[in-house]
């Protein structure tokens, strides 16, 4: 019955796309020396199935490769429509591997994709996000903060890799080598009110992230871009949020000077338990 009835809510999702393409490869204008090479078929799949259509193409006179107009101007990532992608990188971001995502994607939402695909998709993505996310920030960049409080957070971790991304990287194995690689992650949030137990509430919608595989002492500045572009210079308060350790406190002594350090509640729970443990054993009915 679902396919059924995707069938022909997908054919009239391609109807339309086909109509969007023409009328955008009608509108086009080329660059100088930039010549029409004709049309190519791409098949597009989407949440509700898959499609075919054809799209024109233009190719850089002295150039092997050219571009397709009507790709760019409707989302589409490699055949995917932006919403189909979007899923598949979520899968793929929150299962361990990709063949998990695989299964995910064909138990929930069941449409067959192969985790190749995903992480093909995922790459293309990562590939574009991360210089965004690296981008500077210009004068007046970004609105005016009007919460009383704003926060920033920052952890780090091991992530693991294959080991062609571990080449010639110092782990803590016996032997020297690496099992993983260090990422950060930081996040920037505001905060209005408290919530019925008087704790800090989170404003909704209102974190961004940034991450990277880089030194702290780079990922630093990109987490205090990412602050200023959220109103960073006119917030009443400033806290930052890490995990107590000293390489994080002095990236916030650094990047974030004046505000408020505070070892976020995941850790101090931790910090707290090791306490605990040491004052009374594990086997301690409190």
């Amino acid at each position: 019955m679902r396919t059924a009835v995707f069938k022909s809510a997908n054919d009239l999702v391609g109807c339309l796309r086909h109509q969007a393409a023409e009328r955008i490869d009608a509108a086009y204008q080329p660059k100088l020396g930039e010549v029409f090479k004709g049309q190519e078929p791409l098949g597009v799949q989407g949440n509700l199935g898959h499609f075919e259509l054809g799209r024109d193409y233009s190719q850089d006179a002295g150039k092997s490769q050219g571009h397709h107009p009507a790709d760019a101007a409707l989302g589409w990532e490699v055949g995917y429509t932006p919403a189909w992608a979007k899923l598949m990188r979520l899968a793929g971001v929150d299962e361990t591997t990709y063949l998990k995502a695989e299964r995910h994607l064909e138990q929930t939402d069941g449409i067959t994709v192969s985790g190749r695909q995903i992480q093909r998709v995922i790459q293309r993505v990562g590939g574009a996000a991360q210089p965004w996310q690296e981008r500077p920030t210009q004068p007046g960049d970004g609105p005016r903060c009007d919460a009383p409080t704003m926060d920033v957070s920052a952890d780090g971790t091991g992530v693991p890799m294959v080991s062609e991304e571990l080449a010639g990287r110092k782990g803590k194995q016996a032997d020297g080598k690496a099992k993983t690689r260090q990422a950060y992650l930081g996040r920037v949030f505001t905060q209005h009110r408290v919530d019925e137990k008087g704790r800090p509430a989170r404003d909704w919608e209102s974190t961004t992230s940034v991450s990277g595989f880089m030194p702290v002492d780079e990922f630093g500045p990109i987490l205090r871009q990412e602050a200023h572009r959220r109103g960073y210079g006119t917030a009443a308060k400033v806290v930052v949020l890490i995990d107590g350790a000293n390489r994080l406190g002095n990236m916030a002594t650094i990047n974030f000077n004046g505000c408020i350090q505070m070892v976020d509640f995941y850790h101090a729970l931790e910090h707290a338990g090791l306490v605990l443990d040491a004052l009374i054993g594990k086997t301690h009915p409190d």
